[in-house]
């Protein structure tokens, strides 16, 4: 969509109802990897100021889950589950 457009519906519909019109919400889904391009690896490392590599550990919370992705060699982060 258009900026134009965006900001002209959303003075004509007010922000929550623009949300709600044009906002997809995400595809919530398992997840045992994650890519982690170039890209993402540089704004990590500018945003914790630590340089991030390869065994290196991060966790990602959500609601009352968290869960703990390794960054592999290959680029992905891969879940560490809880073995019991």
């Amino acid at each position: 969509m258009d900026l134009t457009n965006l900001v002209e519906e959303i003075s004509k519909l007010g922000l929550t109802d623009a949300l709600k019109k044009y906002y997809n919400k995400p595809i919530e889904k398992e997840a045992k990897s994650i890519v982690a391009g170039p890209s993402f690896l540089q704004f990590l490392n500018k945003l914790f100021q630590v340089q991030i590599s390869a065994g290196d550990i991060i966790q990602f919370e959500s609601e009352n889950d968290g869960k703990y992705y390794m960054l592999s060699t290959t680029g992905t982060w891969d879940e560490i589950i809880k073995l019991q």
